[in-house]
C-alpha cells in the first residue's frame, strides 16, 4: 500500500508543521523519533489537536459516528 512520504528533515516540511514543530519541546520529541512514519504521525496528530483547538474540526464519539454514517 502507498503512503505518502516520509520527512527526515524540518526543512522538507509545509509551514504549518514547521510553526508546530518551533515548540523546543515538540521538537525535540520528533527528533528522538526514529521511525520517519513516526515522525509523521506526529505531526499529523498534533495539526489534528490544533484545528480541534481552533474549532475548525470537531471531536465526536464513535457511537455518534456510526449514527451519521447510518451504521446503527
Amino acid at each position: 500500500m502507498p503512503t505518502a512520504p516520509a520527512f527526515d528533515s524540518i526543512d522538507d516540511l509545509d509551514p504549518e508543521a514547521r510553526e508546530i514543530l518551533a515548540d523546543p519541546e515538540v521538537r525535540a520529541s520528533w527528533e528522538a523519533l526514529e521511525d520517519p512514519e513516526d515522525r509523521e504521525d506526529l505531526i499529523d496528530h498534533l495539526k489534528a489537536l490544533k484545528r480541534l483547538k481552533e474549532g475548525k474540526d470537531e471531536l465526536i464519539s464513535w457511537d455518534e459516528a456510526q449514527k451519521r454514517l447510518g451504521w446503527t
